[in-house]
């Protein structure tokens, strides 16, 4: 650092012809410098910060390096030494890995397969589908060469009491179908809508621009539920009037020429009519049922508050409300308020619609659309990730919770068979289904889930252990059960092996009568269950 009054050699810019000191400042005239300096020595002489001489200033910066932009000699300072912390006991001191424990951390990657077997068989894997108890129990599924639809040559290997009896099943939860699948809303209501997407009638197609509100219930409860409707221009494969099929032949209705003036309102409305009467749904359509059927419901609508997790409560919950939202697409709506739009009543015991003024069927057709697009649809991809993934967890406490929501799908199963059959031959389709192929669907993922639940049994073991006090406590233990669960477990084993409906089980099953309330759920208690042809 330069001190006041040191001496600097100047340079000259070769360019400019301008003369700079090496701090690249102009050095100021004599008339200038003689003031500031005597101003800058008696500033300083002043402040006591200098005591040396001038003879010793000029001794020390005589041959000090030249500093500036004059320089081209850049000295680095050194290197600053950081120091280590102190160790303390309570932080541990770091190790040096060995390589062979990071190689060890995570799964390894598998290379190609050399084996030319190994290559077939893996490829026709990934058409086939792993069956289940490989893909549950993650060994490697190989398809046998001579009968590859037949059983695995791993599960054909197994040897056990047990699971050598049950069946090798290449179904996926994920890929069921809980409901009665369809692209579009029935045609024979109307041709607006080619799809399930919500989209309102067009404004030219309006009759009136009066907005009136109506309440509405299915047939075979007290739900009423308001929305607001509007007078419509008919347009070709609008169906005006309600039929159904007597001895003498088809009969018909007119209805009225209303359609929902706002779907999207209506579908936001429908989120809490739907939440809001779930246990209505249950008492009514179950509760002049089997007892078997009525109990189950029960205890499993009461278990959503006591089930010990957020996942488990989370499944039970969609699941009963995609099962209200099948009742809604599955039964008969009528008009119950003051306001029928003019409607008439139906007279004839032949008729779902009998002592009832009939909804207009566009409105149905608007309403499958809700239904399938904000209620079947994202409801049964949640359901099936929940309760496959409670399913792979293979967690003796999740055991209640899934036969519950098995039961319900199952049982549901049945009814929308019922129902799907009933429209069939309400409009004389000629056929005994009105979608045969998403019944056929519906089916398959009912066996779908008998698969499942057979497998994380293991023969049915809660159902069939002794009703003695060390029973009971085996049967605890290997489900995770309370003392009332326990005793629900032990009174649904009494209900399925009572001679009267173990007879009549047996007699749906035989005849097989998919569409009756015990069908499918009978078959949650077979000791060795197989799957039954799907036609």
């Amino acid at each position: 650092m330069l001190t006041p009054g040191s001496s600097t050699s100047a340079t000259t810019d070769s360019s400019s012809g301008i003369v700079v000191t090496p701090n690249s400042a102009a050095e100021p005239s004599y008339q200038e410098a003689e003031p500031l300096k005597r101003k800058r020595e008696d500033s300083h002489e002043e402040a006591g910060l200098f005591d040396v001489s001038q003879t010793e200033i000029k001794a020390t910066t005589a041959n000090a390096p030249s500093l500036g932009p004059c320089s081209k000699v850049w000295t680095l300072p050194p290197r600053i030494r950081r120091r280590k912390k102190p160790k303390t006991d309570d932080v541990p001191s770091k190790r040096k890995r060995d390589p062979r424990e990071v190689a060890r951390d995570g799964p390894k990657k598998r290379g190609a397969y050399t084996d030319v077997t190994k290559k077939q068989n893996t490829a026709l894997t990934r058409i086939l589908k792993s069956c289940i108890r490989c893909r549950m129990n993650r060994s490697r599924c190989n398809p046998d060469p001579r009968d590859p639809y037949g059983p695995c040559l791993t599960c054909k290997g197994i040897t056990g009491p047990t699971l050598c009896k049950m069946p090798c099943c290449r179904y996926i939860v994920t890929d069921a179908s809980l409901y009665r699948e369809q692209r579009e809303p029935y045609q024979l209501y109307s041709r607006r809508w080619k799809s399930m997407d919500i989209i309102d009638i067009p404004a030219s197609d309006w009759a009136s621009s009066e907005i009136v509100r109506i309440v509405v219930s299915p047939n075979h409860l007290d739900a009423p539920f308001e929305f607001s409707v509007r007078e419509f221009i008919p347009v070709e494969g609008d169906m005006l009037e309600e039929q159904w099929m007597t001895a003498t032949g088809k009969k018909r209705v007119p209805i009225p020429r209303y359609a929902l003036a706002d779907m999207h309102q209506t579908a936001n409305e429908m989120k809490n009519y739907v939440e809001r009467n779930v246990w209505k749904f249950i008492g009514v359509t179950v509760g002049s049922l089997d007892q078997l059927l009525f109990e189950t419901y029960t205890m499993a609508f009461r278990y959503i508050g006591q089930a010990n997790t957020a996942e488990e409560r989370d499944l039970l919950s969609n699941t009963f409300r995609l099962w209200v939202t099948c009742r809604l697409i599955s039964n008969p709506v009528h008009i119950c308020g003051e306001e029928k739009l003019g409607g008439h009543t139906v007279y004839s015991p032949d008729s779902l619609h009998n002592g009832k003024v009939p909804m207009p069927v566009v409105m149905t057709a608007q309403f499958e659309c809700i239904n399938y697009t904000t209620f079947l649809r994202p409801l049964s991809k949640a359901v099936l990730k929940q309760l496959n993934e409670l399913v792979l967890a293979k967690k003796r406490e999740y055991w209640l919770t899934i036969y519950f929501s098995m039961f319900v799908l199952l049982h549901s199963c049945a009814m929308m068979t019922k129902r799907d059959a009933e429209t069939a031959a309400q409009y004389d389709m000629g056929t005994h289904y009105a979608n045969p192929e998403s019944i056929r669907a519906h089916h398959t993922g009912a066996q779908t889930i008998l698969a499942h639940f057979h497998f994380i049994n293991k023969g049915v073991i809660p159902f069939s252990l002794p009703h003695t006090e060390a029973g009971k406590q085996e049967l605890a233990k290997a489900a995770n059960l309370s003392d009332e669960q326990v005793e629900f477990v032990w009174r649904t084993s009494n209900m399925v092996n009572n001679p009267q409906r173990a007879a009549c089980m047996r007699y749906v099953r035989e005849r097989g009568m998919v569409g009756e309330d015990l069908y499918w759920v009978s078959m949650l208690y077979d000791k060795e269950w197989k799957p039954t042809a799907n036609d």
